[in-house]
C-alpha cells in the first residue's frame, strides 16, 4: 500500500543530532551509582515466608536477624503501584525485541517511526518509575541515618526490634536501589536504540538522496513521453472516477463543498474590508511610518491568505473525516490542498512585503517595477514548486513509468534555480535598511551556492538531491521570509510604543503615565523578548523541513523551557540565560584585567616573554574559574556542592587526575622555558605539524593536511620531541631513485649531484651527497641527499628535484626500471586441440541441438 512515507523522505533533510549529551549524562550516572543488584537477586524466593537474614548497610543479608523478604517486596510493589520485577522484565523483553527488529534489512521510514514511538512510551514509563523511586530512596536514606551505624563486633547487640527494623529498612532500600539501577540501564539501552534508529535513517536517506539516476539523458527516457503523459492522465481520471462511483452519499460532499465556498466568500468579504481598514492612510504622498507599515503588512498577510487557507483546510478535513477515503485518494486530496495553501500564502506574503500598487505601504524600498517583478517571481516560484510536488505525488500514486518522474524532476529543478536567479538579479532602487549589508551578502552567497548545487546535481543525474535542494530553497526560504516579516513587525510594534497615536502607546501614556523617553526605554527589552519568541517558534518549522521529527523537537523544547534536572538541581531557561550573561561579564572583566596586568605591570618590569605569557595565561584561567563559579551560582547550583566536588577533585588528583595536573604543570614549563614556540615545526606523539597555540593544558598543532591536533603538554616534557625549527630552518631532503642494471653508477652519481647543484634552493654547505643503498632484484637503488634553508619549501623543492632527475636521466640515457610480470602458458598443444575441436564443422552442425559453441561460451 502507498503510504505518506515517501513525502516525509523528500521533505526531511540531514537527520537530526542524536541524544549524545543525554547518553553521556546517563553513562556518568551509571558509573557513579553504587553497584546494587536487582530486586530479584536481593530477594529470596516468594515461597519462603521468612528467612533468617540480617541486612547489612550494603543491602546484603546475613544470618542473624529474620527478615520477611516477600512481605517487604510486596510493600515496595504497593508503594510503587506496579510489580517492580515484572515491569523491569517486560522492559527488557520489549527492548530486546526492538533490538532484534532493528537488525532486519530495508526498514521503512514508517517502521522506524513506529519503533521510535514504542521506545518513547517505554522511556516515559521508565521516567515515571524513576520519579517514584527518587523520593522513597531519599526517605530510606534519611531513616538509615537516624538509626546510625550498626554495633561493631565486640559491642553490645542492639535490641532485636531495632535490628529487625534496620534490616527491613536496608532490604527495602536495596530493592529500590536495584530498581533505580535497572532504570538507568534501561535508559542507556533506549538511547542506544534511538541512536541505532538514527543511523538507519541516515543510511536510508543517503542511499536515496545521493544515488545517481541512470538513463537521465537516454533516448528511450524522452522518446516515450508522448505516450506516458496521456496514459498517466487516464489513470488519474480513472482513479478519481472509481472513487466517485463508490461514494454512497454524494450530496454530503456537495454540502461540504458549498459550505467551504460560502465560508470563502464570507472570509473574503471580511478580509477585504480588513485590508481596507488596516491600510487607511490620509497622506498618500508620504509613506506611512515604519511601525504602521510593518504591523499592516503582518495583518494583510493574514487577511489575504485566510479566504483560501481556511476553506481549503475545512474542505479537506471534512471530506477526510466523513468519507472513508481510499489511501491514494486521501493522498491526492491532501497534496491538492497543500499546494493551494502554499501558493496563496506565498502570494499574500509577497504582496504584503513588496506592495506593487501601494508604494507608501512597501516594506522593501524599491521601485514599482521591481516590486511587481519580485512579487510575480516569488508567486511563480511557489506555483512551480506546488505543481511539481503535485505531479510527483500523482506519478507515485498511479505508478507511472519512471521516465515520467525524470521528466518532471529534471526541468522543475532547473526551473526553480532559474527563477531564484531571476530574483537575485532583480535590481533594487536602494539598499534595504531593514537588514545589515553583511547579512544580505551572506544570504545571497548561500542562495547562489545552493543554485549552483542544484544545477550541477541535475545535470550530473543526481535528481533526488537536486529536487531536495530546490524544495528546501523554496520552503525554507518562505519560512525565513515569514520570520523576516514578523521581525519587522516587532520593530514596528516597538517603535509604536513611543508614538502617542498607537493603541498601546496611547494606553501607556494615559494609564501608566509613561513619558516618551520611558516608553522608548521599555521598547528595547520588549522587542528583544518578542524577537526571541519569533526565532524560538520558527526554529521547529525549519527543523521539520530538514528531517527532525515532532517528538524530538517537543522534547528539546520541554527541556529548554521547563528545566533540566541535573541531580537534585532544577535548571530553568531563565537561570541558564542569566548565568550565561554573568559568565560573559566575568570573562570580559578577566580579559581586561589580564591585558592591563600585561601592559602596565609585567612588561614595564622587564619580565621575559615566556614567563610573562605564563603569568598572563594563569591570570586568565583564574578569572575564568571565578566567572564560572559565579555563573553556576546564578544557574541554581549550590556552591556547597561545588565545594564538595572540589574536595573530591583534590582526592582524585592522587588517583585519576594526575594526568590533568601533569599537563597543567607541563604547560607552565613550556610557557616558561619555551622549548617549543608558536610557528615551530615539531614531531611528537606520532603527529607532525606547526605549533599554532600553547595553552596550559594542551598544545595545538596544525598538520600538513590542515587538521588541528591537540597534544597534551606532558608529551613535550616526558617524551622525545623533534623540533625542526628549534635552532634554524634547515632541513635535509632524501630522494630515493632506482636505475636499471647496466647503468654506470658514476654517471648516475654525477647526474644526481648536478641536478642538486643546479637547484637554487639547495644549500652548497652542507653539500649534496649521493649514496648507493642496495642491489635490489630489479634495480640498483641510490639516494640523493640535499639541504635547503627554508623548511616550508620541502615539498616544492622535492618535486622540482624529482622532475629534474627524470629529465636528466632521459637526456643521459639512464633507464629507470618499471615493474613487469611475465605469464607462461604450459601445454600449448592441449589448448590448440581444444580450439580445433570447437572450430570443427562437426560441432558447428550440432550447434542447434544443445551443444556449446564458442559463441555460446562467450555469451555466457
Amino acid at each position: 500500500m502507498f503510504t505518506r512515507e515517501f513525502d516525509d523522505k523528500f521533505i526531511a533533510a540531514m537527520t537530526r543530532a542524536a541524544y549524545f549529551l543525554a547518553l553521556s549524562v546517563v553513562a556518568l550516572t551509571l558509573l557513579a551509582s553504587a553497584p546494587f543488584a536487582l530486586a530479584q537477586s536481593a530477594a529470596p524466593a516468594p515461597s519462603q515466608d521468612r528467612t533468617r537474614a540480617a541486612i547489612s548497610s550494603d543491602g546484603k543479608p546475613t544470618a542473624q536477624t529474620p527478615v520477611n523478604a516477600a512481605e517487604v517486596t510486596k510493600r515496595v510493589n504497593q508503594e510503587l503501584g506496579i510489580d517492580l520485577q515484572a515491569t523491569i522484565a517486560d522492559w527488557e523483553r520489549q527492548l530486546d525485541l526492538l533490538e532484534k527488529e532493528l537488525g532486519r534489512p530495508r526498514l521503512r521510514y514508517s517502521e522506524l517511526n513506529e519503533f521510535r514511538d514504542r521506545l518513547q512510551r517505554v522511556r516515559s514509563d521508565v521516567a515515571d518509575l524513576s520519579n517514584k523511586l527518587q523520593p522513597r530512596l531519599q526517605a530510606d536514606k534519611a531513616q538509615i541515618d537516624l538509626f546510625g551505624p550498626a554495633p561493631a563486633a565486640g559491642q553490645p547487640a542492639e535490641p532485636e526490634q531495632t535490628a529487625l527494623a534496620r534490616a527491613e529498612l536496608n532490604f527495602h532500600s536495596s530493592l529500590l536501589s536495584g530498581g533505580q539501577t535497572a532504570v538507568n540501564s534501561t535508559n542507556l539501552q533506549i538511547e542506544n536504540l534511538l541512536n541505532a534508529i538514527q543511523d538507519i535513517r541516515r543510511k536510508n536517506f543517503s542511499s536515496v538522496l545521493f544515488q545517481p539516476i541512470p538513463g537521465v539523458y537516454a533516448y528511450e527516457t524522452w522518446a516515450n513521453l508522448p505516450d506516458h503523459v496521456p496514459a498517466a492522465a487516464r489513470k488519474t481520471h480513472d482513479l478519481v472516477a472509481d472513487w466517485w462511483q463508490n461514494v454512497s452519499d454524494r450530496r454530503e460532499i456537495g454540502y461540504i463543498a458549498g459550505e467551504a465556498l460560502l465560508l470563502s466568500l464570507l472570509l473574503g468579504a471580511a478580509c477585504w474590508r480588513g485590508v481596507r481598514r488596516t491600510r487607511r492612510w490620509e497622506d498618500t504622498a508620504e509613506p506611512a511610518p515604519f511601525w504602521r507599515r510593518a504591523s499592516a503588512a503582518a495583518a494583510v498577510v493574514v487577511f489575504r491568505a485566510l479566504p483560501v487557507v481556511i476553506p481549503v483546510a475545512f474542505l479537506y478535513d471534512m471530506i477526510a473525516s466523513t468519507q472513508n477515503l481510499p489511501e491514494r485518494i486521501d493522498w491526492l486530496f491532501y497534496v491538492t490542498a497543500q499546494s493551494l495553501i502554499i501558493v496563496f500564502t506565498v502570494w499574500a506574503l509577497a504582496s504584503a512585503i513588496f506592495s506593487p500598487r501601494a508604494s507608501h505601504w512597501r516594506l522593501v524600498p524599491t521601485s514599482d517595477a521591481a516590486a511587481a517583478r519580485l512579487r510575480s517571481l516569488v508567486t511563480l516560484l511557489a506555483v512551480v514548486y506546488s505543481l511539481t510536488t503535485f505531479l510527483y505525488v500523482v506519478t507515485r500514486l498511479i505508478q507511472a513509468p519512471f521516465a515520467l518522474t525524470i521528466a518532471i524532476a529534471l526541468p522543475s529543478s532547473l526551473l526553480v534555480a532559474g527563477l531564484v536567479v531571476a530574483l537575485l538579479r532583480t535590481p533594487l532602487a536602494t539598499a534595504s535598511s531593514a537588514a545589515p549589508p553583511r547579512l544580505i551578502k551572506l544570504i545571497r552567497t548561500i542562495v547562489w551556492a545552493m543554485i549552483g548545487a542544484i544545477v550541477v546535481c541535475a545535470v550530473a543525474g543526481y535528481l533526488p538531491l537536486a529536487r531536495f535542494l530546490a524544495q528546501q530553497l523554496v520552503v525554507t526560504g518562505s519560512i525565513l521570509a515569514l520570520v523576516y516579516l514578523l521581525l519587522l513587525w516587532v520593530d514596528g510594534f516597538a517603535q509604536g510604543l513611543s508614538d502617542d497615536g498607537t493603541i498601546v502607546g496611547g494606553w501607556l501614556k494615559r494609564s501608566a503615565a509613561l513619558e516618551r523617553a520611558r516608553r522608548e526605554q521599555l521598547a528595547l527589552p520588549i522587542s528583544l523578548f518578542l524577537k526571541l519568541a519569533v526565532l524560538v517558534l520558527s526554529v521547529p518549522l525549519i527543523m521539520l523541513q530538514w528531517g527532525y521529527t515532532g517528538p524530538d523537537i517537543r522534547e528539546w523544547y520541554w527541556q529548554l523551557f521547563f528545566g533540566l534536572r541535573i541531580g537534585s538541581t532544577e535548571v530553568t531557561f531563565g537561570a541558564l540565560l542569566a548565568s550565561v550573561l554573568v559568565f560573559g561579564v566575568g570573562y570580559a572583566a578577566a580579559r581586561l584585567f589580564q591585558g592591563w596586568l600585561d601592559a602596565r605591570v609585567l612588561l614595564p618590569a622587564g619580565i621575559s616573554g615566556g614567563v610573562r605569557n605564563s603569568i598572563r595565561t594563569g591570570i586568565g584561567y583564574v578569572g575564568i574559574v571565578i566567572a564560572a563559579l559565579t555563573a553556576f551560582s546564578y544557574a541554581g547550583f549550590s556552591l556547597s556542592n561545588i565545594a564538595i566536588i572540589a574536595g573530591a577533585l583534590s582526592v582524585g588528583i592522587g588517583f585519576g587526575l594526575q594526568n590533568l595536573v601533569n599537563n597543567f604543570v607541563s604547560g607552565l614549563i613550556l610557557l616558561a622555558e619555551r622549548p617549543i614556540r608558536v610557528g615551530d615545526l615539531v614531531v611528537v606523539g606520532g603527529e607532525e605539524g606547526y605549533v599554532r597555540k600553547i595553552s596550559v593544558r594542551s598544545t595545538e598543532l596544525e598538520t600538513f593536511d590542515r587538521a588541528h591536533v591537540l597534544i597534551p603538554n606532558s608529551y613535550f616534557v616526558s617524551e622525545k620531541v623533534k623540533n625542526w625549527t628549534f635552532r634554524n630552518n634547515i632541513r635535509r631532503i632524501a630522494i630515493p631513485i632506482g636505475v636499471a642494471y647496466g647503468s654506470d653508477p658514476r654517471q648516475v652519481q654525477a647526474v644526481l649531484l648536478k641536478v642538486a647543484a643546479d637547484n637554487p634552493d639547495v644549500l652548497k654547505t652542507p653539500e649534496p651527497a649521493v649514496t648507493l643503498d642496495e642491489f635490489a632484484p630489479a634495480s640498483v637503488n641510490f639516494t640523493l641527499y640535499a639541504f635547503i634553508a627554508d623548511i616550508a619549501k620541502t615539498g616544492s623543492v622535492r618535486t622540482e628535484l624529482s622532475m629534474a632527475i627524470l629529465t636528466a636521466f632521459a637526456q643521459s640515457g639512464i633507464v629507470i626500471p618499471s615493474g613487469q610480470t611475465d605469464v607462461t602458458i604450459r601445454k600449448m598443444d592441449w589448448l590448440r586441440d581444444i580450439v580445433a575441436e570447437y572450430a570443427s564443422p562437426t560441432n558447428a552442425q550440432h550447434a542447434g541441438n544443445g551443444s556449446r559453441t564458442p559463441s555460446s561460451i562467450a555469451a555466457e
